[in-house]
């Protein structure tokens, strides 16, 4: 049965009781609107419909933020995690204090398409436009903030559904490959410098295609020079970002002879300097070889691309490369086009031969 009630404060007040439910209560600025809530609810128990939303009546955008970061991301076993969410979830609830303050059942789809577009209009702290790849992380990741408590909130849907709301085109592939002159000239900057750890680290980079933070990451308790064989801890995982791997790398002869050049740091790292000091060397190296353009995360594009080059199976190049899904291999691959025009060669000179028999 159900009661409705004007309060004090001039707001109407619905209250739905029904034997073996919890009584149920909401408060509405009009009594039409309380008495439609009154209705739809007693509907809803009579049929087995029912879900519970009071939760989320209560339970505001930014409290939910607040308790994603105590309960999953301080929790996450990768340190660069962590740090990343917190980032993006600060400024999220600095800058969206409006949209923080919605109780969670009554966001929309519309709210985050608003957020969206917003954010494509903004200005990043360099000036330039905020980047849509920043903005589809930030939106997946909301998601992933309201799919945590989704059910116990009696939400049937999450506001931020892919299906619901688009992410922004993202296009960041990039097919940046040096030639063998440019490779000369980067690595000879690089041994120029006044750091002494940076012409290894990035030749250990082409070597291997490991990331600049499993790089800076490596222990010497984790490389086996008799086994041919580093590995790297709490590499990324692109089939569940939610879990870091370890990766065993298998090392070339060149690999090999960098690594046996160096001598061991007091804290057990291979390459015993900072991210930032690394930046800055690398940087200037870059710009003094005239390949500014060329990031170090190329190296990795360029190992992965090398090996497909050399012949070698997507199973063989991902057991290198640590991908787990082929899709993710596919974006590293950039074939040159003088290596193309020698397979086309090749197959040439094949159906020349066989004409000939």
């Amino acid at each position: 049965m159900a009661t409705i009630g004007k309060r004090a404060n001039g707001q109407w007040q619905a209250k739905v009781r029904r034997k073996g439910w919890p009584t149920q209560s909401a408060t509405f600025p009009t009594k039409k609107k309380a008495q439609d809530w009154a209705h739809r609810t007693e509907s809803e128990i009579s049929s087995g419909q029912f879900i519970d939303r009071s939760a989320g009546q209560r339970t505001t955008l930014k409290e939910l933020v607040e308790l994603y970061l105590v309960e999953v991301t301080e929790k996450r076993a990768g340190k660069a995690s962590r740090i990343a969410e917190r980032a993006r979830l600060g400024r999220f609830m600095r800058d969206e204090k409006e949209l923080c303050a919605y109780a969670v059942t009554n966001l929309t789809p519309d709210h985050f398409e608003d957020y969206r577009d917003k954010r494509l209009t903004e200005p990043s702290r360099t000036g330039k436009p905020v980047a849509p790849s920043t903005i589809k992380r930030e939106l997946t990741l909301l998601k992933r903030v309201i799919d945590h408590r989704k059910r116990r909130l009696g939400l049937t849907i999450n506001p931020v559904n892919t299906e619901d709301v688009a992410r922004p085109v993202v296009n960041d592939e990039r097919d940046v490959r040096l030639s063998r002159e440019e490779m000369t000239k980067l690595f000879n900057a690089c041994g120029e410098a006044r750091n002494t750890w940076l012409r290894p680290f990035v030749e250990f980079g082409f070597e291997t295609g490991g990331r600049r933070g499993s790089l800076l990451g490596l222990k010497w308790e984790d490389v086996d020079l008799d086994g041919r064989a580093a590995i790297f801890r709490g590499v990324k995982n692109s089939r569940n970002p939610d879990k870091v791997i370890d990766h065993v790398m298998p090392l070339s002869p060149r690999a090999i002879e960098i690594l046996s050049s160096l001598p061991h740091s007091l804290d057990d790292k291979v390459f015993p300097i900072t991210a930032n000091a690394f930046r800055l060397a690398f940087n200037r190296a870059r710009k003094k070889a005239g390949v500014e353009h060329f990031r170090f995360h190329d190296t990795r594009h360029e190992r992965v691309s090398s090996l497909v080059e050399a012949g070698w199976s997507d199973t063989a190049v991902m057991a290198m490369s640590g991908h787990k899904d082929p899709k993710s291999l596919k974006r590293y691959a950039n074939l040159k086009p003088d290596h193309l025009a020698d397979e086309l060669a090749k197959l040439h000179e094949t159906k020349q031969t066989k004409g000939t028999r």
